[in-house]
């Protein structure tokens, strides 16, 4: 068992990670509320209670995947769960799984929004085939900034885990963020997770209430969504829904650890 594990964080390197937060501030629209490094992740965690926390890197290029992993890999796997990053343009797409697996990383990140790619593309679905003994966290709906076209729609990510149904799919934001209709639609129910990242006092405690008992809180995980989001307030927004305490112990670390097999 994990104990209190925060399932979605972002963090770069130290000599980059100012100037990717200004990158992401202008194409989210959001402010972040901490230090996107691992210190700054660290004193984040101590505040709330955290931990470990899963690292998300997205490669937006293909160039950049080789890099981000010998650098995730690298981080103290004490207080961090690092995952991939994957992109369906590598031309050494087997060389970079078999690096992960080499490390002993879980899973991988996805953002096909971020990473200029369609779920149904063919070098997506190849990349994805190759995936069955990873976890992947995808983001799942809209973006704090909206955009005009969705590449990860519920319905979309519920054709995906129809393709691939022994995969270990987690969507993000609860499974798609300001889509919550198409949720209830097309992946309530389903044997994938939901995590819970950038959603308290994003959209009412109630209708997170209602998502978490009809989808199963057996396959909800917790998290943040760091450093768009404190793992402090994701904490205490959990806190609010008055889940029974066996739920709340599924939430913020047993799933995460059976799941990651751990």
């Amino acid at each position: 068992m994990l104990g209190c594990v925060d399932f979605h964080t972002h963090i770069f390197p130290d000599h980059v990670a100012a100037r990717a937060i200004q990158a992401l501030t202008q194409a989210y629209g959001a402010q972040a509320e901490g230090s996107a490094t691992s210190a700054g992740l660290m004193a984040a965690m101590e505040q709330a209670g955290v931990d470990r926390a899963v690292v998300c890197p997205v490669a937006t290029r293909p160039d950049q995947v080789a890099s981000i992993n010998r650098w995730v890999v690298n981080l103290d796997r004490q207080y961090f769960l690092p995952f991939g990053a994957l992109h369906p343009g590598s031309d050494d797409l087997a060389q970079e799984l078999a690096f992960l697996r080499d490390h002993d990383v879980r899973g991988v990140k996805l953002q096909p929004h971020f990473q200029g790619y369609q779920l149904d593309d063919p070098a997506a679905l190849r990349m994805i085939e190759q995936l069955a003994d990873l976890v992947i966290l995808i983001h799942g709906g809209q973006e704090i900034r909206e955009i005009p076209k969705v590449l990860a729609t519920p319905e979309l990510l519920r054709a995906l885990h129809d393709r691939f149904p022994s995969h270990r799919l987690v969507v993000a934001h609860l499974g798609g963020y300001r889509m919550w209709e198409s949720v209830r639609e097309h992946l309530l129910g389903q044997d994938v997770y939901l995590d819970l990242a950038y959603t308290f006092n994003r959209m009412p405690d109630q209708e997170i209430a209602e998502i978490i008992s009809a989808h199963g809180p057996e396959h909800i995980l917790f998290a943040s969504d760091y450093p768009w989001q404190l793992p402090e307030e994701a904490r205490v927004g959990l806190g609010r829904l008055g889940l029974p305490e066996e739920q709340q112990h599924k939430i913020m670390g047993g799933n995460a650890s059976a799941l990651l097999r751990l």
